[in-house]
Parts: C-alpha cells; structure tokens; sequence
C-alpha cells in the first residue's frame, strides 16, 4: 500500500510538471531575451566609449590636436585642418560634444555654428572671396564626429559652385535610389530625419543642397572636395588621401589663421566665467 501511494504520488507530480511545461519555457524565454538585451546594450555602450577614446575631435579626448584649434566656443570650436587642405585657410568647425551630425544638434549648438560661419563669410568677404560649407555626415550608425568644412574660393568659382555641385549630385548612386537624390535645403535639420547619413553643402550664407546617401559604395567620402578640387584645377593628391602635414606646418597655419581672424572673433566677447 505504501509503494502504491508513493507511485501515485510520483506520478500525479510528473504530470503537473508536464502540465506546467509551457510556464517554465515562457519564464526562460524571458531570461533569455532579458539577457540577450542585457549584452545588447553593454555591448553598444562598450562601442560608444571606444569610438569616443579613439575621437580626434571631442575636446576631452587625448587626440584633438589642440595647437589647430583657432578658437573655442562655448559648444563648438573653429580649426585649421591637419592635412595638406584645398587651401591654406582650409578650416572645420565642430562641437565640442560627440555628435554625429547636424541633424542631432541641439538648437543652441546650431545657433553657434551658424555664428561662426558668418564670422567666416565676412572675413573671407573682405579678402575678396566666396567660400562653401560642406557637412559629410556618413555611417552615422557608427558615431562619427560632425565636421562642418570650411573652404574660400575665388569669386568666380563661388558662382559657379552651385552649378557644379547641382550637377554631381543628380548623376551620383547611379539611377535606382528610394529616395530624391536633390534637396534644396531650406531647414536641412527638418528635411533629413534622424539616423540617416547624408551629404550637404551650403554656398556663403545661402541655403545649398543635400542629398540622402543610400550607398555608401557608391558615394565617397571626398565627393565634395573633389569637386572643389576639380573646379580650382588641383592636382588628385590635394582631395585623395587626407595625410596630416608636419606640425610644425600645422601650428603656423593656425598662428596665420588666429591673425586673420582676430578682427572677426565673437569668441572675445564670452564671460568664461559662466
């Protein structure tokens, strides 16, 4: 009798767990997914603070090459580029912050680059030229660090600028794209939604164009310099590999920089004590 009831027990026990099988399942399914996330995330922020120790662009970091900075902001900065450049005065501005476009900015970081740009614009005014700004803005799911591109250019090739970029851009990524390949930009950080890597240039002060990269292939990382490059008739090393010149060469540049725009520095006026 008492084996009897031990194996009716044993098996009416059996049969709940069986019965109680898909509640264990979904319970580990949840830890799973629970953890899977756990990875996903620790992961992602492991990527991010290694693309922001290896940035050559966040203030904080090890290798910004500060003796290129001309000026600092209170969110962005205005520099001479390490590398050769399309001129001497070749500059970029760029936040401070990582971010990785201008469509992630917020409104008072987008503001002050706007600022420095019409500091620009005068300065190179006054020496009888035209300039250009270009933003490429690529892999952004890779967190690269926005830089605007700052480039004078003699008068009449900031004429004609508009029609040569026009042109490149409607015959770029061949034919079959989702997306318009032209944007007139009118509020470009309204036009292009978040995530999504692009191309701008704006010509002065003046609205320019945009266009959305759908194949990164297809669409290289110097597209706007080499236009440039080929309107002012410069030869394929000056817009091909971006090898940094000789510091010594990059301090003078800048110290020949700070000197021109000394007279246009809004940066003079800020209380760094706030």
């Amino acid at each position: 009798m008492v084996g009897r009831s031990l194996s009716y027990h044993w098996t009416a026990f059996s049969e709940d767990r069986k019965n109680d099988t898909d509640g264990y399942f979904e319970a580990d399914v949840f830890r799973s997914e629970r953890k899977c996330g756990r990875d996903l995330r620790l992961r992602e922020h492991k990527r991010l603070e290694r693309s922001l120790d290896e940035c050559s662009r966040c203030i904080d970091g090890s290798r910004l090459a500060k003796h290129c900075v001309v000026a600092f902001g209170i969110n962005t900065y205005l520099a001479v580029v390490e590398w050769d450049g399309l001129d001497e005065q070749h500059c970029i501005i760029a936040p401070m912050a990582h971010v990785s476009s201008s469509i992630q900015l917020d409104e008072n970081v987008w503001d002050e680059m706007r600022i420095w740009r019409k500091g620009l614009v005068a300065m190179w005014n006054e020496q009888g030229r035209d300039c250009v700004f270009l933003e490429m803005s690529r892999h952004v799911d890779q967190n690269p660090h926005l830089v605007v591109e700052c480039l004078p250019l003699p008068l009449e090739v900031g004429d004609l600028a508009p029609i040569y970029f026009k042109k490149a851009i409607n015959e770029c990524e061949g034919e079959f794209v989702d997306n318009k390949k032209l944007l007139e930009t009118k509020d470009l950080r309204r036009q292009i939604p978040k995530g999504f890597s692009f191309f701008s240039v704006d010509f002065g002060l003046s609205n320019g164009f945009a266009h959305v990269i759908e194949n990164h292939e297809l669409f290289p990382a110097n597209f706007g310099t080499e236009i440039l490059a080929g309107m002012l008739d410069l030869p394929p090393k000056k817009w091909r590999k971006r090898e940094a010149v000789e510091m010594s060469v990059q301090k003078a540049r800048a110290e020949a920089f700070k000197q021109l725009w000394e007279p246009f520095d809004w940066t003079k006026r800020l209380d760094r004590q706030q």
